[in-house]
């Protein structure tokens, strides 16, 4: 069953599927048993996508790393606290539309129900935070930011504001949970995980910070020139599994990807998104089988 990402996700790779899924191994479009790996998960739409019983995910993010292995361990925490939190929001959203609260005071409403919750990193309250807790603060953050940005201050604090948005509906189903549950979730080097994973019949999807900009990844985690570099070679190294990488086009990844470009395809993003300060950008499309 393909399944649509849980959560936003700015960059995220859902819509473009359809347009790089041709290039995906013969094992995969033969329907054959394989394991998937994706050293930098983000938003997890091609894992979600993929109808495998074997899978290993990574990503340096803490808080997102957090929050799938509490939905594979303990759902029932988080959606028992997302019901409570989108009645709340309903119950204003209802009253806006009633006429009972004024449009701004709705939105002031529903605002402090974010930041509320999105405040709790200030002076290291994460510290203070259980692992159910944290998870279900990156769930509500990130559905309720605007545009679903994902964005900190020097202080590594997030620093989104509220997108207005009149619900609150995460969409958790039990097939993402028996996803989570046949996934070794991991949370460090893309590049171990692609090394203890260059096994036959393996699809390693990668989908890295883009280049536009060398800066940080995620807060004091810097993706610059020097790592993209490290990754090629990583590649590069790969001697049994298939490995995808999506990135964006421009002389360096071009001149780095020379030899194994298979094809590339247009992008408009509807955002302007943290490292992508053209909304406009081609895509290349690069595997080693």
């Amino acid at each position: 069953m393909k399944l649509a990402p849980i959560y936003k996700w700015a960059g995220g790779k859902r819509k473009e599927i359809k347009t790089f899924s041709k290039y995906y191994p013969d094992f995969i479009k033969n329907n054959e048993e394989y394991k998937f790996v994706e050293p930098f998960f983000g938003g997890g739409a091609v894992y979600w996508s993929l109808e495998t019983d074997k899978n290993v995910i990574n990503d340096i993010d803490k808080e997102l790393i957090n929050f799938l292995k509490v939905v594979k361990e303990n759902p029932d925490e988080i959606l028992k606290m997302s019901k409570i939190v989108s009645d709340k929001i309903s119950e204003i959203s209802k009253r806006e539309k009633e006429k009972s609260l004024t449009i701004s005071e709705a939105k002031t409403e529903r605002g402090l129900i974010y930041y509320e919750w999105r405040n709790k990193d200030r002076k290291d309250g994460l510290k203070n935070l259980s692992d159910i807790e944290r998870a279900f603060r990156f769930l509500i953050v990130n559905q309720l930011a605007f545009n679903g940005m994902r964005r900190f201050n020097s202080k590594g604090e997030f620093n989104i504001p509220y997108g207005n948005y009149k619900s609150f509906n995460p969409n958790i189903k039990k097939e993402h949970i028996e996803k989570l549950k046949n996934t070794d979730i991991f949370c460090g080097s893309y590049k171990d995980v692609m090394i203890d994973n260059d096994d036959k019949n393996t699809f390693i999807y990668i989908d890295p910070p883009y280049t536009r900009e060398f800066k940080e990844y995620s807060h004091e985690n810097v993706f610059g020139k020097e790592q993209q570099i490290e990754l090629f070679n990583t590649f590069k190294s790969m001697k049994n599994a298939s490995v995808m990488i999506i990135i964006n086009k421009d002389e360096f990844t071009t001149e780095l990807y020379k030899d194994y470009i298979k094809d590339e395809y247009n992008l408009k993003y509807s955002t302007n998104i943290k490292n992508r300060y053209d909304n406009s950008v081609k895509h290349l499309i690069i595997t080693n089988y």
